[in-house]
Formats: structure tokens, sequence, C-alpha cells
């Protein structure tokens, strides 16, 4: 994909057209369409193994696709794991990207200080990874893909490793930080209500290879939603049977 095929700023960061990829001879992908638009949040679940993380990192260009077209704003990426650098303190990890992309060093670690500042984490700057939290050092990586401002951030289960308080509150920090600093975000999990917690859309997948079997709008802001609303319930209900009906489907019908 060249700079040319790039959307237009203020289009749609990401729209993906009937691609399939392969890993050797294992069908991966088949024929997924996706899309999201500026700021949209949309959720990809699906059974594991099905290859929700090979098509977050087609997107991400760390993977070439074998049919079809996927046309992106650069994305910023977040793994499954902080990846923080131990020698670093918070401030200096936030700005990485930021130095990597020829940021003088003080502007850099302004902007970090910024973004630390913004989420009451400014009086752990100077802590490095091991004087840390989980849900803090979780927070620095999550602050390090924003650093970019880049309009695309793509999110590997991000909080698949953390216990299922701090998941719950990094959840709804999350969704705070979204309406206050909107961007597309394309976001793997396993965990259904998180993803309606988190999504404006949530997309199912099929099991291997994988092909989108349906799609659900969940209503009402990100940060102002709980798993108790009648909206957020129904959401949940629809996601699971479909994923329960995909891989039922899968196995040829067995439930």
């Amino acid at each position: 994909m060249s700079s040319d095929d790039l959307p237009a700023s203020g289009a749609a960061p990401l729209v993906a057209r009937s691609v399939s990829r392969s890993l050797g001879a294992l069908p991966v992908l088949d024929g997924i369409d996706l899309e999201i638009g500026p700021g949209e949040v949309v959720a990809l679940v699906g059974p594991s193994g099905c290859g929700k993380s090979t098509l977050l990192e087609l997107v991400c260009g760390l993977q070439p696709a074998d049919a079809g077209t996927v046309t992106a704003r650069p994305a910023a990426l977040m793994p499954q794991r902080d990846l923080l650098l131990p020698w670093l303190d918070a401030r200096d990890n936030v700005a990485l990207p930021l130095r990597i992309a020829g940021t003088g060093r003080k502007e850099a670690r302004g902007r970090a200080q910024e973004l630390l500042d913004h989420v009451d984490l400014g009086r752990f700057a100077r802590s490095r990874p091991d004087q840390l939290s989980g849900g803090m050092r979780q927070r620095v990586a999550f602050l390090r893909a924003l650093a970019t401002d880049r309009e695309l951030l793509c999110l590997d289960e991000p909080f698949g490793a953390l216990d299922a308080i701090t998941r719950e509150e990094l959840r709804a920090w999350l969704a705070r930080l979204l309406d206050e600093r909107p961007r597309g975000v394309l976001l793997v999990t396993h965990d259904v209500e998180e993803a309606v917690l988190l999504g404006d859309r949530v997309v199912v997948l099929s099991p291997r290879p994988a092909r989108v079997t349906g799609t659900f709008a969940v209503e009402g802001a990100r940060s102002g939603r709980d798993v108790a609303d009648p909206s957020v319930l129904a959401a949940r209900t629809a996601v699971r049977d479909a994923l329960h009906d995909a891989i039922a489907a899968g196995r040829g019908g067995i439930p």
C-alpha cells in the first residue's frame, strides 16, 4: 500500500475489502470486509485462534494480504503485553515514539509529561516500570500509543493479562480517554462484555478461516455505559449468541 492509497485526513482511517490471508497452507482470513470511521471504536471478537491478531497485523502493515485491499492511516499498535523498556522511566517510555519520529528530547518529554498529568500519573513520571503496578504500566503503554496522535489505534487484547478489578477500572478509564481524545480504534478481544462496553460496533468472526458473521451496533456514549444498562445487556446477548452460532457452525452444527 503506497501513501497515494491512504484515505484523506478526516476520512475513514481503515477500509478493508475482501481481505484473505493464509499462513503457509493454512487459510486464516477469508474475504474480510471491515471499515472504521473517524473516532469510531470497533471491537473484533471471535473464537481463539480464528485470526483476529493476524487481521490486526495486516491493518498495521506487519503482514501482507494475499488477496483484497487494506487502506489505512498509519496505526499505533498496542500489543497484549505492555513492552515498556525497563531502563526508561514512565515519561521516557511515553516519549519514545516521538523521539523515534525525530522530535527533540525536550519537546517529546514535555508532551509525555502532559499526557501523564492528564491521566493523574504525573507524579510517577520518573518511576521505572518495575516501580509501577500492572494497571499503571498498562496506562503508560496506552499513553505511548496515543503520543503520536495517529488517527488509528490498534489494541490487541490490552487487558488480557490483568486481574478482573484492574481490567474493569482500565476499561472505564480508556472509555473516558477515547471520549476526550477520539480516534479510530480496532480492539481485538475475546471478552464479549469488554467489546460491548468499549465498542461503537462489535464485529463477530467465525472460526478459522475467519469470515465476518455479524456486526452489532452498541447504543450510548462509551464512558456512560454500564453492564446493567438494557442496551448493553441486549448487545451482549446478541453478540454472544452470534459467537456461539459461529462456533457451532464451525463444528458442523455440534453445540
